[in-house]
């Protein structure tokens, strides 16, 4: 897994390229506590580049989502993969992100 950070508007963004299999959602799960625990709660994920993710991914997600919703932040995800975003519908993650077309879309209102 790529992983490229860059900040627009105050916004923190990981550009995820790769696979986020068990491997993948480990060096996510290290990139996004780092930015928990620096204090950066709002936080976009541009995951055009990912085509892959189990059940490590989704608990990675998970975990950081509920950390920064805690702090009066969010962890939005955008330009999901048809297949990627067919997984989360799937097993009801739909519910609790919504699904950005652009990182740029996913910043309105963060």
């Amino acid at each position: 897994m790529n992983i490229i950070r860059r900040e627009q508007y105050g916004i923190l963004t990981l550009e995820l390229t790769g696979r986020v299999d068990s491997a993948g959602a480990g060096e996510l799960e290290t990139a996004l506590n780092e930015l928990l625990d620096q204090g950066h709660f709002r936080i976009v994920l541009d995951m055009a580049g990912v085509q892959y993710i189990n059940s490590a991914g989704l608990r990675t997600l998970a975990d950081a989502v509920t950390r920064a919703r805690s702090r009066d932040g969010d962890l939005r995800l955008a330009a999901l993969t048809p297949k990627v975003a067919r997984v989360l519908k799937i097993i009801g993650f739909d519910r609790f992100f919504d699904d950005y077309p652009t990182a740029e879309d996913a910043y309105v209102g963060l």
